[in-house]
């Protein structure tokens, strides 16, 4: 249902390059159809009979290849060439903007009603409710073309040899601070928001009074005791949130140019690279599922009394 498909991209891209597929200039439409059909590694057959085919392989491990993005690359391996990097910058936001989210938000129910409390809240709903492509564009116009503190994209420094070396591992790190930096903002007010609402309902328990009558300090009570029983409803959100690392951000790895799950499937997508699109499309959704199973079925490891419950 989607406008144009992979045959009406490849067919564009013959016709103005006809010379890349080894044609000559003004190729004919027979020598263009030639072209297309080993190219999609096309077999004739009805439908249903490629769809079965098509399955049988993906128990196996066979996704196909891509068309258009890497024509006769596998899909799969281009996914776990990619997976990494996408990992490496959204996992080190989810976590930065985590553990940002649980100081601050159990700081602001420790101290509610304060100053404190009513600047840090208007602080968080600031952050959260700017979208997080906002932050990316903006740092990159910062710091980037104005500064010129950090590159405007890529995922390392081309003029480094790629291995366990200083300058490739800098170079590395330097490119995906700016995405690491926005991928924090767009969980980090949320959090604290989520854990300080949590937190507020704890702040009567017996543990919380005995913890103050023993003359613990203010940020030990509010991280070991508030926190860690304030994030056990959170728990859920964050299981998914590591499952849906391997999705990326599509936005966000198109706006710093920067090849992981994301900007792979945004090519797919763009180039109607459908081959390469359904298999991200698959794999992602299949860790999806898998983290929302662990997330179930792990809760009650976390927090003992929701084993209890289920039982009473």
């Amino acid at each position: 249902m989607m406008p144009g498909d992979p045959t009406a991209y490849l067919r564009a891209e013959i016709q103005q390059n006809p010379g890349s597929y080894g044609l000559p200039p003004n190729p004919t439409l027979a020598e263009i159809n030639e072209v297309m059909q080993t190219q999609m590694n096309y077999t004739p057959g009805p439908i249903w009979e490629k769809y079965i085919a098509y399955m049988q392989g993906a128990v196996q491990g066979n996704f196909g290849t891509s068309v258009i993005v890497d024509p006769g690359a596998s899909n799969v391996q281009l996914i776990l060439e990619a997976a990494p990097w996408t990992i490496f910058i959204s996992s080190a936001g989810l976590v930065y903007g985590l553990v940002a989210g649980i100081v601050f938000g159990s700081l602001m129910a420790y101290y509610e009603g304060t100053k404190m409390d009513v600047g840090l809240t208007v602080s968080m709903l600031a952050a959260s409710s700017v979208p997080y492509y906002i932050v990316a564009i903006l740092l990159l116009f910062l710091f980037s073309y104005n500064l010129e503190w950090f590159p405007t994209g890529g995922r390392f420094n081309t003029d480094t040899v790629p291995g366990f070396n200083y300058p490739f591992i800098a170079g590395v790190f330097n490119h995906a601070a700016l995405p690491i930096l926005s991928g924090i903002t767009i969980g980090f007010g949320g959090n604290a928001l989520s854990l300080r609402a949590n937190s507020i309902r704890l702040l009567g328990e017996g543990h919380i009074r005995n913890a103050e009558l023993r003359g613990l300090s203010t940020y030990t009570i509010s991280t070991r005791y508030l926190a860690r029983n304030a994030i056990l409803p959170m728990y859920t959100g964050i299981v998914l949130g590591l499952a849906g690392l391997i999705g990326g951000s599509i936005i966000l790895e198109e706006i710093f140019v920067y090849r992981g799950m994301g900007k792979l499937m945004y090519d797919a997508t763009v180039q109607r690279d459908f081959p390469l699109m359904t298999t991200s499309l698959i794999f992602t959704t299949a860790i999806f599922v898998a983290g929302t199973l662990i997330a179930d079925f792990t809760y009650s490891l976390i927090d003992p009394r929701a084993e209890q419950s289920s039982m009473g």
